[in-house]
């Protein structure tokens, strides 16, 4: 993707880097006041989770020293996993899931010969790891899943498209309101293994996909497809604030396509697949975030929305009883998605979200048990740190 927001580029963080509109559902039912148990402090960048056996919790340090993966056991004591062998910016280690008493993380090298490679690494209980995927940077070159799909304007007419042009021409300002087509880009964001198959969400490749742990096979599950909105001349304000000069005002009330950037997966009871999506740098700024649930079966309706009008959605679990749990970073919040209104949805009729928990910039959740754990403070300066925090569920389903 050509936006470099929080996910979409080696865990750097640029945040409005661009701008849409729509109208927000707002969450109205009163947060639950519940002070949740701190189970670790000073965290790096905790962007993602997993829960593994005896209340392990394993957690990405995206912005540490050397990005790594970290063990926090129930009594909040600390041991490293892995730590990458170079710095943020030239390597990566995020995404994290659990399996079978075995941990699956992606580890990517920005800076490796020929170009980036990016991997799944599976560590077993006795610290013994495993490539287990091919590359996904390769994949994306070969393939470019969303290939076919628009971001940007559409339908502008020649004289507003030249002037939109125009406005981009300076080296400060990105190229991404002219529509453009999408890009061979990878950024592996999020994982869940389930049943010897891996699902990805590949934020900078707009897409899901699957690797099979014992042949390492990559494959396409699905591109997630673009949600246009209408551009507002409040949007047109913010724009001209970021980046300076008069942002043509033609383009007020078209349409603007962002990219749908999945941030997570979680498997449904009959294989679906439920993915959360940011959009793009937008997601960031305003409550346009989406849960989409994939039939894995083919045909053109098998990508359904599921619910709108979240504000940035970065982590999604999923409850035996299907409800959808989801960290809205931006929406400083913990909403649920009720099973029942999840199962019901169509275009008509959306699940609505619930405020569970007010959060400062969650990143990430996961239930187990009678527990939400949840990385909260994730965006905070190193030095600072995020935290590791378990809420207590009382009356939702597991």
């Amino acid at each position: 993707m050509r936006i470099k927001p929080l996910l979409a580029g080696a865990g750097a963080l640029a945040l409005a880097t661009t701008l849409v509109g729509a109208p927000a559902q707002a969450h109205s039912e009163k947060p639950r006041n519940q002070e949740p148990h701190v189970l670790a402090s000073g965290l790096a960048g905790p962007l993602t989770l997993a829960v593994g056996q005896r209340r392990d919790v394993y957690v990405t340090e995206v912005f540490a020293p050397r990005p790594t993966l970290t063990k926090v056991d129930r009594r909040g004591a600390e041991s490293t996993v892995y730590e990458m062998p170079n710095p943020p910016g030239t390597t990566e280690l995020v995404g994290v899931a659990y399996d079978r008493g075995s941990t699956y993380h992606v580890e990517t090298d920005h800076a490796a010969e020929g170009g980036p490679t990016s991997h799944v690494v599976k560590t077993n209980r006795n610290g013994q790891r495993t490539i287990v995927s091919d590359d996904l940077w390769d994949h994306e070159a070969r393939r470019n899943p969303d290939a076919g799909q628009t971001y940007g304007f559409h339908g502008l007419d020649r004289q507003c498209a030249a002037e939109v042009a125009a406005y981009e021409a300076p080296e400060n300002v990105p190229d991404i309101f002219t529509g453009y087509r999408g890009i061979v880009e990878s950024h592996a964001y999020q994982l869940e293994v389930h049943l010897g198959t891996i699902y990805v969400a590949d934020a900078a490749a707009n897409a899901v996909l699957k690797v099979d742990e014992h042949t390492k096979r990559i494959s396409t599950v699905a591109a997630i497809p673009a949600s246009p909105i209408r551009f507002t001349d409040e949007l047109e304000e913010f724009v001209e604030d970021t980046f300076g000069g008069d942002f043509p005002g033609c383009t007020v009330g078209e349409r603007y396509a962002p990219e749908p950037v999945p941030t997570d997966i979680a498997v449904g009871r009959r294989g679906e697949l439920f993915v959360s999506t940011l959009q793009g740098g937008a997601g960031e700024v305003v409550p346009i975030s989406r849960v989409h649930r994939i039939e894995q079966r083919r045909g053109p309706d098998r990508v359904t929305t599921v619910a709108r009008g979240l504000f940035g959605a970065t982590g999604l679990d999923r409850t035996r009883n299907g409800d959808l749990y989801v960290a809205e970073m931006f929406g400083d919040e913990i909403s649920v998605l009720e099973g029942r209104d999840v199962r019901h949805a169509h275009p008509g009729h959306l699940a609505r979200a619930h405020t569970l928990f007010e959060a400062e910039t969650p990143a990430d959740v996961q239930v187990s048990g009678r527990h939400l754990y949840a990385t909260v403070n994730a965006t905070a300066e190193p030095e600072v740190g995020g935290d590791l925090v378990r809420y207590e569920l009382k009356h939702h389903g597991r």
